[in-house]
């Protein structure tokens, strides 16, 4: 597997971000946008079927990984304490989300891939587009 890639920003490019579902599913093979996602999702890649698609996509320049940002994560941490539901997200969430708005500093656009309806709601709350992998998903957010 590469190096984790924390310098590399797709700049005005589209961009996909993956939550571990989205490489559990075999997502990442059909898109055929850049795809990029944090290392705590790939260190959440246990079993070898996965890991095999991880060194593929990681090999063609496919998944790029990219550690967010501190003052991204603290600001999701505050979001998701506000909307209680920091203790219904993970590490690994919180930097999916955190790295979702730290893009959307460098992308034309920025999409996140999961199946997490806590990440999901967060995420729009937070203005970040949501593409569901399997589930029917989140499609407003209620009052």
């Amino acid at each position: 597997m590469k190096d984790f890639s924390q310098d590399y920003y797709p700049i005005g490019e589209k961009c996909l971000v993956l939550d571990a579902g989205a490489i559990f599913s075999g997502f990442i093979l059909n898109s055929l946008d850049r795809c990029i996602t944090t290392p705590s999702v790939i260190y959440e890649v246990k079993d070898e079927q996965s890991k095999k698609i991880v060194n593929m996509v990681t090999s063609a320049n496919k998944l790029t990984i990219i550690r967010p940002e501190k003052i991204f994560v603290d600001k999701i941490k505050e979001e998701a304490s506000k909307n209680k539901l920091y203790k219904k997200l993970s590490d690994t969430d919180i930097d999916v989300l955190a790295l979702s708005i730290q893009l959307k500093e460098h992308c034309s656009e920025v999409y996140l891939v999961t199946d997490d309806y806590s990440i999901q709601k967060l995420a729009l709350k937070l203005g970040i587009k949501i593409v569901k992998i399997k589930y029917k998903g989140i499609k407003e957010l209620r009052k």
